[in-house]
């Protein structure tokens, strides 16, 4: 199975959705079936973004714009979130850090550890 070919460019600016929450704290979108990493922006948004890094299997792209924020998006408690790179998820409300945390270990457990139903 041969990977979709990068329909983006570094430098290019586009409005995608986000769909879901990598590890790290990425959005994630797809567009036409090309993965594209998202920094700061979350699932259920409706973002501007500028691509940076086009690899053979996705994209990274740093959120210009929210354009439709997420209901579980708050403004972050720490004054220096977003420059000093410690958190990656104090944009999301507490509870849906718990949710988005909790999804990950179970994807985890499923890929790694081979667990169809794992106990979380």
């Amino acid at each position: 199975m041969s990977r979709p070919r990068a329909p983006l460019h570094r430098g290019d600016e586009i409005t995608l959705e986000i769909a879901d929450l990598a590890f790290g704290g990425r959005g994630v979108a797809r567009v036409d079936g090309f993965v594209v990493f998202v920094r700061g922006a979350l699932p259920g948004e409706s973002v501007r973004v500028r691509v940076g890094r086009v690899k053979a299997g996705y994209a990274e792209g740093d959120c210009l714009e929210v354009l439709r924020p997420s209901p579980d998006r708050i403004v972050p408690p720490c004054r220096h979130y977003g420059e000093c790179g410690g958190c990656d998820l104090q944009h999301l409300s507490p509870p849906a850090q718990a949710e988005a945390k909790r999804r990950q270990v179970i994807a985890m457990l499923r890929r790694v550890g081979g667990l169809n139903e794992p106990p979380v």
